[in-house]
């Protein structure tokens, strides 16, 4: 499984401030800094980060498992929500990073990125997109046996609204696991190109995801309120918790005119934004 955090770049060829730095050293690099990532940093088997060559300022993007010597974990465990999440920051101390370890170099023009590179950013936030989509369906089953064994305190089990409820909130689950898994799948042939990926597809791939991403995000945001109407019992908002830390600095109508622009222009650049 891979986590990390790969920063688009800045609008018009503005050079942000790096957090992360490698210095070449005979056969690769060196890398130094601290970046925050959103989940599954204690899970991963690879992290996946855009660091500054100290020497040429080329941005790449790397690959570092995160039992390397040198890599220390920093869990955020006081953020609102489930700690289980995985979320905080990655320090690397001097890190030895080989060259099958770079994916590739992340230009100042968003426009000019290697096809292969430019999946880095989506990629993460298709896998939060699973996490997203897990939030809900675990709210809906805990409701679901709430409300079959008789303990949900709301609503009868044979109450007609109680179905209806549950017909609404089913289908939205089961509308964000086809979009995700479309996107998965499209992703995964994707990468299996490697190299030989077109100059066109991560555009396209980018707009999935960020599909996906808009409707992962409303169905988890709706499901794990909603259950709360009709089910009662300790902990159960705690779903909601989870979903509104994971959504809360990902404004939907940014994703949203990304894509509209992308579907009406085939603009690559409102793609890269989405992912701003």
């Amino acid at each position: 499984m891979w986590t990390g955090a790969v920063r688009a770049p800045a609008p018009g060829g503005e050079a942000d401030r790096p957090d992360l730095t490698l210095k070449p050293r005979s056969p690769g690099y060196v890398l130094s800094g601290r970046r925050p990532v959103d989940t599954a940093v204690a899970a991963a088997d690879q992290i996946a980060v855009d660091a500054v060559c100290a020497v040429t300022g080329d941005v790449l993007v790397v690959r570092i498992p995160p039992g390397a010597p040198g890599v220390s974990l920093e869990p955020a465990h006081d953020r609102l929500g489930q700690r289980v999440a995985g979320a905080g920051a990655v320090v690397f101390d001097r890190v030895a990073v080989a060259p099958g370890q770079v994916l590739g170099r992340r230009p100042h023009d968003e426009e000019s990125t290697a096809p292969f590179t430019a999946l880095a950013e989506p990629a993460l936030r298709l896998a939060l997109c699973h996490v997203g989509l897990g939030i809900a369906e675990g709210a809906l089953t805990e409701a679901r046996d709430l409300s079959r064994g008789g303990r949900a305190h709301r609503l009868p089990g044979d109450d007609p609204d109680l179905f209806l409820a549950y017909g609404e909130l089913a289908s939205a689950a089961q509308t964000a696991t086809a979009v995700v898994d479309r996107a998965t799948d499209v992703m995964a042939q994707a990468l299996d190109a490697g190299e030989q990926l077109d100059a066109e597809d991560p555009a396209g791939v980018a707009a999935l995801v960020a599909t996906a991403e808009t409707v992962t995000s409303d169905a988890a945001l709706h499901i794990t309120a909603r259950v709360l109407e009709f089910a009662d019992a300790p902990g159960l908002d705690r779903f909601w918790r989870n979903a509104r830390v994971l959504t809360a600095h990902r404004p939907v109508a940014h994703r949203l005119r990304s894509i509209g622009e992308h579907y009406l222009n085939g603009s690559h650049r409102a793609v890269a934004a989405a992912f701003r």
